[in-house]
């Protein structure tokens, strides 16, 4: 934390968006696996101050799960079957762009 407020006083790094969602993890050891399961996605509105409780949140009005795998050594084939949902698609979705929706 005394990091990020240096870069704050002196390098005038401000907030742009407030990113807020509920997670909820999976480990699995082999291959180092891990799978989260992001939803409820919020942002500030006009507020950008994450460490005030007081700050409005809003929906970002997507009510998709997003399934995140992430791997260091190999994905397991157990894992490759587990998550391969059918009628869905694979793609790239940016939690922080959603967010600057409003602003």
């Amino acid at each position: 934390m005394t990091e990020l407020y240096q870069k704050m006083l002196y390098q005038g790094l401000r907030p742009r968006t407030i990113v807020e969602y509920l997670r909820e993890p999976f480990l699995y050891p082999a291959g180092n696996v891990r799978i989260t399961l992001d939803h409820h996605l919020r942002t500030g509105i006009r507020c950008v101050d994450f460490l005030n409780p007081e700050c409005p949140l809003v929906s970002t009005g997507d009510p998709s799960v997003i399934l995140e795998v992430k791997w260091d050594e190999f994905l397991p084939t157990l894992v490759q079957d587990l998550v391969q949902i059918p009628n869905r698609g694979v793609t790239a979705f940016s939690k922080y762009a959603a967010c600057r929706l409003y602003g």
